[in-house]
């Protein structure tokens, strides 16, 4: 079994502990929540999947926060690609993504096009400045709370078919 196999099945069985026990927030409730304390888009979807395990907990949470914070704004205030639409495909591309070039992709590219899909299907753009041409804070709080859904969502739809 490789090193991403066993991810997934550790991943999955954990995910499913704690869903079923009740003990896990959703990832929508938790981003909402990170981003209403302040965290940016792109932060709160990220530092959301850590907290809640989706994301392995060896990973330097101050450094990954670094790191996601690059792309709130649509990629520093410039308008382009919405933060939490690129802080969920960083959490795809850990889950699902390849270690290194001798690693399968595992159908990454797929399951990233389902979220752009799947998000557009939602709101319609992936752009920052049209998602929030109003540039309110209270908009981009539902756009994270959409984009956290449609992750989790895709996630355990993903690993289940995987695991």
């Amino acid at each position: 079994m490789s090193g991403k196999q066993f991810h997934f099945r550790g991943l999955w069985t954990e995910l499913n502990r704690k869903m079923r026990g009740n003990i896990m927030p959703d990832l929508s409730q938790k981003a909402t929540e990170l981003f209403n304390q302040g965290y940016s888009c792109s932060e709160s979807i990220v530092r959301a999947a850590f907290e809640l395990g989706f994301i392995d907990n060896k990973i330097d949470i101050a450094s990954l926060t670094r790191i996601t914070s690059a792309f709130s704004g649509g990629m520093g205030d410039s308008g382009c690609l919405c933060g939490a639409v690129a802080g969920a495909q960083i959490v795809i591309g850990h889950i699902f993504g390849r270690d290194d070039i001798s690693t399968p992709s595992n159908g990454i590219k797929s399951i990233a096009k389902q979220f752009v899909e799947k998000f557009i299907e939602k709101r319609k753009a992936t752009c920052c400045r049209v998602l929030n041409a109003a540039k309110s804070r209270a908009n981009c709080a539902g756009i994270v709370a959409e984009s956290a859904e449609i992750l989790e969502n895709l996630v355990k739809e993903n690993l289940a078919v995987k695991s």
